[in-house]
């Protein structure tokens, strides 16, 4: 769908508004001002892309490749045919998806391991060469950056890759080199775009007669759009080179100009009520992964020089002015319908997935009903179509109960400022509730009031508690954290209030075992009178919460290991009386422990029978703690009958253990591929390899997908219903007939070798104690 049918209605992402033509301009006069200041950053941010002859580099590398020998240049028939015949076809991503289009890309590659370059001079020109790079392109002088061969390219006649962008393949990426060896090849000029329209044009000496005796290079960021344009005669040989960041070297400062953050400073100070926040575009692309590994290291060329500048003058201001800075990736999703006048507006939705400036991820933040307006900074005075139209993505056509949908999304990455100062007010609108009681952690202590006036304003803005129509619970890390405001506050009705209408009943919820520290000094804290019924419901009951996750522990588990910590008599025996009447679902010796200290131990016959039952009837797979915490406490010496119960449940365990021994001691004690026990019998052949000695296998001639989509939902759908006894990996590729490959891991057979070694143990311990002389036992 055309961009200007996406916005026709004039409004834009985030509450712009205005024709496509229009500059936006920030509200506030201190915003104005930042926005203008920061238009001067940009003479910090190096060159976009450049190259030319490489004087660093030997004309002669010493190529040397495996089956091939040693490759001279410029690169001749015979010997490129040799090199190709060693190569792979390229691929290119789209999407998060491989393919292999010829009329796309065509060329060949080899991985690095597979590249020797033996002339000892060259590894130093490449680190004289990236001297060179770091001072010009992103302006890190003297700053050590790596530069690490990612492949070597052949391309023959005809050869080329129509525009694309770079993935990050190295940790810390923030350019790629290119490096062509003399060549006497013609056509197959470098193109790096900015902006749609072409900035430079690298063609490594052919229009000075240079390429056949030198080396030449270009240079270009990461997420530059490039393509290589068709080589017209003979072959080009080029090596490729990611320029990354060293690991120690994240958070690099700039030196710009003195009065520039003087002014930046004044700004900043002068920020007022209207001056809320702001937020400013990033002109880069970056991935997810750059950001969340570096933050605010990964900003590259304009965005660096600018967050520099901002961060620089934020030192300088008082600490009452001082701004808090963020990352954001800003997402627009546009969906258009297609019925009988054609296509029209679907709806709109829009979110913002945050990360701290050092990289950790804070959580995505949906806003469906588009009410949350940002605030804009426009340095370089773009209209609102070059704000956004280059950043737009069109998704396959969905075709749902309503018709064809077709959904177009927008994304840039963003740095967002907001006064320190209102920090906790602006994380609980547009981050997270979790966020936000951190916030009010880190301000410890708290007082009630301050909590209740929080609580009301949580259940406001994320709809939590009985006041509203859902009545939705808070999220376990919410809960925590907000116990320990709790213990600081000293309110018991306040903190009845919170169990009883806020925290999520805890049972089987997953990292419920995280909250029983602080409610066990919650316990300790308040009068059980005051709080014991809300924590009990919390505690003894089962999660409403829909999860994905592993269950937690269970109810039983919870009441046990809170009981077994405090010191209050009634609190204890109302724990353990709650537990006794739960399903009997204890799953590690430490709470086997505490059950058998607080309920086997004190009960009479009556009640040991009932929980015998209950144990026997468990499976046997799930009797190994039980057998393993009650041989510590009896042997064959007692006389109450809770031995005999112990024999009867070892047995069953023993079994058990038989059993799975005598099945994983069937294969291969060297490692092997094989998986004898790999099932699939809608897929025969898959199982086949599955059991077999080959490590990996494509689906081209076994199994047909319809599209791309098809075969990413069969790869779920395998992961989700056949692995239990196999571990591989698998990845979809797009053509004309998709198809799926299979790599097999090391994880079944690493598995399987340890739960065999686990299991003899097991049972070599069993055998003995039950078996042979007895013990004399704990009777703690």
């Amino acid at each position: 769908m055309a961009f200007k049918e996406d916005f026709k209605d004039g409004k834009w992402p985030f509450g712009g508004e205005g024709g496509p033509g229009e500059v936006p301009v920030p509200t506030g006069a201190a915003c104005i001002k930042i926005s203008e200041i920061l238009a001067l950053a940009d003479e910090h941010a190096g060159e976009y892309s450049f190259g030319g002859r490489a004087d660093t580099l030997p004309p002669v590398p010493g190529l040397f490749v495996d089956e091939v020998g040693s490759v001279s240049v410029p690169l001749d028939q015979a010997q490129a045919e040799k090199l190709i015949a060693k190569c792979e076809k390229s691929p290119f991503g789209h999407n998060m998806d491989t393919k292999l289009d010829e009329n796309v890309r065509k060329s060949w590659q080899l991985a690095p391991d597979q590249v020797d370059i033996k002339n000892p001079l060259w590894q130093t020109g490449i680190e004289k060469l990236s001297e060179t790079i770091a001072s010009r392109l992103l302006g890190y002088k003297g700053v050590p950056l790596q530069c690490v061969l990612y492949k070597l390219l052949v391309y023959g006649e005809g050869g080329h890759f129509l525009k694309h962008q770079d993935t990050e393949k190295e940790d810390g990426m923030i350019a790629t080199l290119v490096v062509q060896p003399p060549s006497t090849h013609e056509g197959g000029d470098l193109i790096v775009y900015r902006g749609g329209e072409v900035e430079h044009r690298h063609d490594f000496g052919k229009s000075d007669g240079s390429a056949p005796y030198f080396c030449h290079y270009a240079v270009h960021y990461a997420d530059a759009e490039h393509a290589l344009e068709r080589v017209t005669k003979g072959f080009r040989l080029a090596l490729v080179y990611s320029i990354c960041l060293p690991a120690s070297m994240r958070h690099l400062k700039r030196d710009p100009s003195r009065k520039l953050a003087d002014d930046l400073a004044d700004a900043i100070g002068a920020m007022g009520p209207e001056d809320e926040s702001f937020v400013l575009l990033l002109s880069h692309e970056y991935t997810k992964k750059s950001i969340g590994d570096l933050g605010s290291g990964a900003l590259k060329g304009v965005d660096n020089a600018r967050f520099r500048a901002l961060e620089e003058a934020n030192s300088a201001v008082a600490a009452d002015k001082k701004l808090r800075f963020f990352i954001a990736k800003l997402a627009v999703k546009v969906n258009n319908r297609l019925d009988e006048e054609g296509w029209g507006r679907w709806g709109r939705e829009q979110a913002m997935h945050w990360y701290t400036t050092s990289g950790e991820s804070l959580g995505h933040w949906k806003d469906s009903v588009l009410k949350e307006k940002l605030n804009f900074l426009n340095p370089g005075q773009e209209t609102f179509m070059q704000l956004w139209k280059a950043y737009g993505n069109a998704e396959d056509v969905y075709t749902g109960n309503e018709g064809p949908i077709k959904s177009t999304r927008y994304s840039r990455f963003a740095i967002v400022a907001w006064p320190a100062s209102r920090n906790l007010e602006n994380v609980l609108s547009l981050i997270s509730a979790e966020l936000a009681v951190e916030e009010l952690l880190s301000r410890r202590p708290v007082d009630a009031s301050t909590l209740r006036w929080f609580l009301d304003a949580v259940s406001a803005r994320y709809a939590l508690g009985p006041s509203n129509r859902v009545a939705r619970k808070a999220s376990l890390r919410f809960s925590r954290s907000f116990c320990e405001l709790l213990l600081d506050a000293s309110d018991a009705d306040l903190a009845k209030r919170f169990f009883r209408d806020y925290c999520p009943r805890l049972g089987n919820l997953h990292g419920n075992d995280t909250i029983i520290p602080v409610i066990i000094k919650v316990v300790k804290a308040f009068a059980w009178g005051d709080v014991g019924e809300a924590l009990l419901d919390v505690l003894g009951n089962r999660t409403g919460m829909f999860q994905y996750e592993t269950p937690g522990d269970s109810e039983m588990e919870l009441l046990l290991q809170v009981a077994d910590a405090v010191d209050d008599a009634g609190a204890r025996q109302d724990l353990i009386k709650m537990a006794a009447g739960k399903d009997l679902k204890l799953r590690t010796f430490n709470v086997v422990d505490m059950f058998w200290k607080h309920v086997i131990l004190p009960s009479d016959a009556q009640v040991f029978k009932a929980m015998a039952d209950k144990i026997l009837k468990k499976e046997p797979s799930e009797l190994g703690p039980f057998v393993e915490c009650f041989s510590k406490y009896v042997d064959k010496r007692d006389t109450t009958g809770k031995f005999a119960v112990l024999e009867e449940i070892a047995s069953k365990r023993m079994g058990w253990l038989k059993e799975k021994i005598e099945r994983l001691d069937k294969f291969d004690k060297t490692f092997s591929w094989k998986m004898p026990y790999a099932e699939d019998p809608e897929n025969p052949a898959i199982e086949e390899f599955l059991r077999g000695p080959e490590e990996s296998m494509t689906t081209e001639d076994v199994k047909k997908f319809a599209d791309i989509h098809d075969a990413k939902e069969f790869i779920n759908s395998y992961k989700e219903e056949n692995l239990y006894e196999a571990s591989c990996n698998m990845q979809a590729v797009d053509g004309d007939e998709p198809f799926v490959t299979i790599t097999k891991t090391r994880e079944w057979f690493d598995n399987a070798q340890n739960k065999l070694a686990r299991y003899r143990d097991e049972l070599a311990k069993l055998t003995e104690h039950f078996n042979g002389p007895p013990k004399k036992a704990r009777r703690d």
